[in-house]
């Protein structure tokens, strides 16, 4: 897997509920999530050769793991669109 982080450099995000997140590229299975306020791992991001991407953790709603994947693969944008036509949706 090629590592979609600039430089192999850890990237935090802010979330769109307050929350921080630092992502870290792990040794090819993915990017480690941790929360650096409460100190605790959030779980991983883990892609396959097609760049689709799974979260094998517990601790994240489904609208941050979205977030954490557009900051991941560089398609924020798409994903704050999308996040704001499902919210419309409601």
């Amino acid at each position: 897997m090629e590592n979609k982080l600039f430089d192999d450099l850890p990237k935090s995000v802010r979330l769109s509920t307050g929350k921080w997140v630092h992502i870290f590229p792990d040794e090819g299975a993915g990017y480690l999530l941790f929360d650096p306020i409460a100190e605790i791992e959030l779980g991983h991001i883990l892609f396959d050769a097609a760049d689709h991407w799974i979260y094998d953790g517990e601790l994240l709603l489904v609208d941050e793991q979205e977030e954490l994947a557009g900051a991941i693969t560089g398609h924020q944008q798409e994903m704050d669109a999308l996040l704001r036509s499902l919210h419309n949706d409601e």
